[in-house]
């Protein structure tokens, strides 16, 4: 009997509760360790007081943002994410993604240029919210992983009976060797400046199985 795809599998799961329970004993120490000094010590100073509680808050905030995906994940995996699939214009969509980011890429001198033409309209059967995350998603990676006065393009175009768009920075790239593996669950090329950076890791997972309800590709060169 052939057991190693069972094998990849147990293994593939065991890493994954071993990465969730790091990403959550991380913000989970810091909280405790502030509330405890917060209780423990006699504080007047308000401006530390404030700043040990903006601490826990962004903890909090990163542990909530993780069991949210966390439960998104687990339902695409189930296949219970339902998808409200209508007609939509791409084209009014990236437009309205580009917008959404635009002030976080002005805060690091970064453009956001749009390549593709406001008039032509490009339409496909889509679950909108779904597809806006997939672009924001990957967008929000090309804003954090260029630096400061990069560029980010945007563009679409039709291809046969589907719609191809791309989003293009001049940031740091990523090597070859590592490529393949950047949608895995937890994965990161660098991972002390990852967590620098911010975020799940769980980001690109999400997106390639958005992509992959709708029959899509997501591929990354």
């Amino acid at each position: 009997q052939d057991i190693t795809e069972q094998q990849l599998l147990d293994n593939a799961r065991r890493e994954f509760v071993a990465n969730v329970s790091h990403e959550l004993r991380t913000p989970l120490t810091t909280v405790k360790s502030y509330t405890e000094t917060l209780l423990e010590s006699n504080i007047e100073d308000e401006d530390t007081r404030r700043n040990f509680l903006e601490v826990i808050d962004d903890e909090t905030e990163r542990m909530t943002r993780l069991v949210k995906e966390l439960l998104q994940l687990s339902r695409l995996d189930n296949n219970r994410e339902k998808l409200n699939l209508k007609e939509l214009d791409v084209n009014s969509l990236l437009s309205d993604c580009a917008k959404k980011v635009m002030l976080t890429a002005q805060a690091k001198q970064q453009r956001v240029e749009c390549l593709f033409d406001d008039d032509i309209q490009l339409h496909i059967f889509a679950d909108r919210d779904r597809i806006q995350q997939v672009i924001l998603n990957v967008l929000t990676n090309s804003i954090k992983y260029t630096q400061e006065g990069g560029v980010i393009r945007i563009n679409s175009c039709a291809q046969g009976d589907a719609v191809k768009i791309t989003v293009e920075d001049n940031g740091m790239g990523i090597s070859d060797s590592e490529i393949s593996r950047i949608f895995e669950r937890f994965y990161r090329v660098d991972k002390s400046h990852s967590r620098e950076i911010g975020g799940t890791g769980l980001g690109l997972a999400i997106t390639r199985s958005s992509i992959a309800m709708h029959h899509g590709i997501i591929k990354v060169s």
